[in-house]
């Protein structure tokens, strides 16, 4: 994913595969040797228990990697 236009993404809904809402996009992990972005940093939903979800959680956000991303537009899209 490029970093270039990464601060469009800030703010958006994060989706399943159902289309759930999972929380909304609030930061994200660079790989500082590469400059590729390696995961969403989402702060999830009230109500969802990150305890459940397959991924961990950073300082508070859901760390989620971008091999989960199966699409971006108006909202990004998780393939699980």
């Amino acid at each position: 994913m490029p970093t270039t236009f990464g601060k469009e993404l800030l703010g958006r809904d994060v989706v399943d595969e159902s289309n759930d809402k999972l929380g909304t996009m609030a930061d994200f992990r660079i790989d500082i040797d590469t400059g590729d972005v390696v995961a969403l940093l989402v702060a999830i939903e009230s109500g969802i228990d990150p305890a459940f979800l397959p991924w961990p959680t950073v300082e508070g956000l859901l760390s989620v990697p971008v091999s989960e991303v199966a699409s971006i537009g108006s909202a990004i899209q998780l393939s699980r």
